[in-house]
């Protein structure tokens, strides 16, 4: 296992180093130092990109993968409980309604956003914990409502929004990592405290990836692991769309992958999924702003086009084994 989570942690340094290199432009490793414009577009544009595609792509894998294993669903992600639906209804608020820029470089849209992602957590909590025993499924239908929700609230700001409004909204919801300068990066940072969490919380995955009465009886308790996860996961995943916009399949796709190469095993997953939904993200952003050059496709695009067909392999495979 450790060899190949070395061979994985080697190829992300490949592609993370590489990636800045590529685009419209290609740009010699002799003129990042020189006092160039191109410099400038490595230094506050590629570098920058790179570092958000490869730290919201392994945030999303990683919050899927606890998801997953919380769960027992191999198709859950991290938008599972509308959490993306409530980040998208604030940014079309923003767009609709009050579309400005704030102090230290915060728009209006990503902290509607943000706020929106977790309006819907307090939501969700709050009908959860109302409940004597915390349920996953009862989690996961009071998720599926407030998507819903969300979706129709959105659908009418769109319906009541000018042509060049509802372009912003839906060129927004597509996802997107055109960002300049490291405040993101920095910003995107903070969301990298959940891998800590997973890691203290490991064991506690193994077990109720198997079964939760099993994880009862093992010492787990399951009301603090699965609150803890779920908002932890919600936190990190919340930051991450209100910088991106909601960017699918990553959080679906990438611990799948991960599993293959190091097992379910969640000492060695965890690390597995960070690499994975790194670099799967970074090579779509690459792939996305190198195909049809000089313009860029949202790298939500790509995601949702390689990540559609692998959720129905995933179905058939799952129907296959019934």
């Amino acid at each position: 296992m450790r060899k190949k989570l070395f061979v994985i942690l080697v190829i992300s340094l490949l592609i993370v180093i590489v990636s800045p290199f590529l685009g419209f432009t290609d740009i010699p490793i002799s003129e990042v130092s020189a006092e160039s414009v191109r410099s400038r577009i490595f230094w506050q544009l590629r570098v920058p990109r790179v570092l958000v595609a490869f730290i919201a792509g392994a945030v999303l894998s990683i919050s899927g993968m606890m998801f997953q294993s919380m769960f027992r669903n191999d198709l859950a992600t991290p938008y599972t409980l509308g959490i993306s639906s409530g980040a998208a209804l604030g940014a079309v608020i923003a767009l609709k309604f009050m579309s400005f820029e704030l102090l230290w470089g915060f728009s209006s849209v990503q902290i509607l956003s943000f706020l929106g992602a977790l309006f819907t957590v307090f939501i969700i909590y709050s009908a959860v914990s109302g409940r004597k025993r915390t349920s996953t499924q009862f989690l996961l239908l009071t998720g599926v409502a407030v998507n819903f929700t969300c979706t129709g609230l959105i659908m009418f700001i769109q319906y009541i929004a000018s042509n060049s409004e509802s372009a912003q909204m839906i060129r927004w919801m597509m996802g997107s990592l055109d960002v300049m300068g490291f405040s993101s990066v920095l910003r995107l940072s903070v969301a990298l405290l959940i891998i800590p969490v997973a890691f203290f919380l490991h064991r506690d995955l193994d077990l109720l990836g198997i079964d939760n009465e099993i994880a009862i009886t093992r010492g787990v308790s399951s009301e603090f692991v699965h609150k803890l996860i779920f908002i932890s996961v919600s936190f990190a995943v919340a930051l991450v769309v209100s910088e991106t916009g909601p960017i699918g399949f990553i959080g679906l796709v990438a611990p799948h992958i991960a599993r293959l190469f190091v097992g379910r095993e969640h000492r060695f997953l965890i690390p597995a999924s960070i690499l994975c939904g790194g670099i799967l993200l970074l090579v779509s952003d690459t792939f996305a702003r190198t195909i049809i050059a000089p313009s860029e496709i949202p790298a939500g695009v790509i995601t949702a086009l390689a990540g559609g067909p692998f959720f129905l392999y995933i179905l058939m495979r799952k129907r296959s084994s019934i």
